[in-house]
């Protein structure tokens, strides 16, 4: 049944149209949702100035009640990229006319694994069909770590049910909310280093460092500053540079 709803789309990719990413974990408070507000408004706006469209599949609707805000407290009445609060029906509906019109398409998507369904029934899965690129956000801390590979497994069976498609699913991995000298930090590295080596998962070189200025991001300004001083714009722009070098690869 997945295949058959996806078949149509699976030829349109084909073309290589927009790139269309996924920040995913189903761990909370690991930085998905900021990862994809902070990319996407970056890489809408100068130096890049790409068509970037947020489709917002979470059930609670974070970005979509952020950029709300962000329009208000702004006192704007557009801003650098659209937010869709789409349901996964909605998702499918407008895909193909999105694909067209973007360079890039981020998708937000709900966490939550539920063991107790098939895999091709889980609306994660369902999203997953139309996404090039999954970066997994790998956090400091046993409990996040645990979750983070319960959903690598996870992304595996949704990479092999893709594997019939002319366009795979590629998954990356990186370190969001980096603590240097910290056990916790020494104890990620080691595990990421032996899941890389037993799996060639391919982490970014560039983590994302713990810095206030990432959790306070909104939609509507970029923090992307490549001469800035600044550690945190510094460390992003990093970021940044090698995350497009991989999506453009």
């Amino acid at each position: 049944m997945l295949e058959n709803q996806n078949k149509a789309y699976i030829c349109l990719k084909c073309a290589n149209m927009s790139k269309i990413i996924t920040f995913g974990n189903q761990k909370g408070g690991i930085g998905k949702t900021a990862l994809t507000v902070m990319t996407a408004t970056a890489l809408s706006q100068s130096p890049f100035n790409l068509k970037v469209c947020v489709i917002d599949l979470d059930r609670q609707k974070s970005i979509s009640k952020t950029r709300n805000f962000d329009l208000q407290a702004y006192e704007i009445d557009t801003a650098p990229f659209e937010v869709l609060p789409f349901s996964i029906k909605e998702l499918q509906r407008n895909i193909e006319k999105l694909d067209n019109e973007n360079d890039l398409i981020f998708i937000d998507v709900a966490g939550y694994l539920d063991n107790t369904q098939p895999i091709e029934v889980q609306e994660i899965t369902k999203a997953l069909m139309y996404v090039d690129c999954l970066f997994i956000p790998f956090v400091a801390g046993g409990y996040n770590l645990d979750s983070t590979l319960e959903y690598y497994e996870f992304i595996k069976q949704a990479q092999a049910i893709r594997a019939v498609q002319p366009r795979k699913l590629k998954v990356y991995g990186l370190v969001n909310m980096n603590r240097y000298r910290t056990k916790a930090n020494g104890i990620l590295t080691e595990e990421i280093q032996a899941l890389t080596e037993r799996e060639k998962l391919t982490m970014l070189q560039n983590s994302l460092n713990d810095y206030a200025m990432f959790r306070d991001a909104d939609t509507i300004t970029s923090l992307y500053d490549a001469p800035s001083s600044e550690s945190a714009k510094q460390n992003f722009a990093a970021f940044i540079n090698e995350f497009l070098n991989i999506i453009q690869s």
